[in-house]
């Protein structure tokens, strides 16, 4: 009952969490997190659709930045 999905999960959830603790850990402040952020958005932009929960409040294709 604990794995439903073939052993794996969301793929940015790491991220996610990593954000959460940095969150925890500064007081809610978004400022000092900027960088874990910054991860968990590269993470959804080249791997979204293997996280849609994850991501779900993210842009998840690089059409969305073009240099």
């Amino acid at each position: 009952m604990s794995n439903d999905n073939s052993g794996q999960s969301e793929f940015c959830q790491s991220f996610a969490c990593a954000l959460q603790s940095c969150l925890h850990k500064n007081t809610y402040n978004p400022d000092k997190c900027e960088k874990v952020l910054n991860k968990l958005k590269q993470c959804c932009l080249e791997h979204g659709a293997r996280s849609p929960v994850v991501c779900s409040g993210f842009p998840t294709s690089k059409s969305s930045s073009s240099k």
